[in-house]
């Protein structure tokens, strides 16, 4: 598997008074733009994650970044999940579609992007533990997200 080509982008401290500053630096995750479209082979299809899609990767609270990084074990399930949560549908390559790339819709939403989540961690990660845990808080508390994300309808990025 080839890992996804990604640009770190800035934490917003400059400018800002040295309080905000700080607690930018202490609240503050990173977000990550994938520098160019990136395959994953999921359970037969190639599902493409377009260039300049921006995402935070898996959200794990600061105080256990040192035990799990939210761009570490999880990067992989946690960018195709970011995705799916944020446009609730996926590109899958397709040689017959005339842009060679087709849009699916994916039913029962944010359960099925949580389940997504977990099997695709135990195929890049193996870390069965790792994976049920963060599955666990995305089922109890990925609703917000979810629900930010329905009123949000952000512009869709195209696989081009």
């Amino acid at each position: 598997m080839e890992m996804p080509k990604l640009i770190p982008l800035p934490i917003k401290t400059k400018g800002k008074k040295c309080f905000k500053r700080v607690w930018a630096w202490i609240t503050e995750v990173r977000s990550w733009e994938l520098a160019e479209n990136w395959e994953y082979n999921f359970e037969g299809q190639c599902i493409v994650i377009p260039k300049g899609f921006k995402f935070d990767g898996a959200s794990i609270p600061r105080p256990l970044w040192g035990i799990l990084s939210p761009i570490g074990l999880l990067l992989i399930p946690g960018l195709i999940h970011d995705f799916g949560y944020r446009y609730d549908y996926l590109w899958i390559k397709d040689s017959n579609e005339e842009l060679g790339y087709k849009k699916v819709k994916i039913k029962d939403g944010q359960k099925k992007w949580d389940a997504m989540f977990y099997r695709v961690g135990k195929k890049v990660n193996g870390m069965q533990l790792i994976n049920g845990l963060a599955w666990t808080a995305l089922s109890t508390m990925g609703c917000f997200a979810w629900r930010a994300n329905r009123k949000r309808n952000e512009d869709e990025v195209f696989p081009y």
